[in-house]
């Protein structure tokens, strides 16, 4: 992602890096998500929105796993993606 690219949304970045919903749920835990294992899937799946905050949370998690695979960081954060 670059400063003229305002990175993917949370459907595609889950599809780019190929993370299941459950670990998505557990990386936001552990970076003190509040979400549910359901919630989490509404975010990504656009049956619920997510604030700032919980966006921003569950891009990390796709960006840092993203990273540890040898990625970039696919995933916008709040504001920077057409829907935030």
């Amino acid at each position: 992602m670059t400063s003229d690219d305002p990175g993917l949304d949370l459907p595609d970045g889950m599809a780019r890096t190929g993370m299941t919903f459950e670990e998505l749920w557990l990386r936001q835990l552990a970076l003190g998500g509040p979400a549910g294992r359901l919630e989490v899937e509404a975010y990504v799946l656009g049956v619920l929105a997510p604030d700032a905050y919980q966006h921003d949370l569950l891009a990390q998690a796709l960006n840092e796993w993203s990273l540890e695979r040898g990625g970039d960081h696919p995933v916008g954060y709040w504001g920077s993606t057409p829907a935030g």
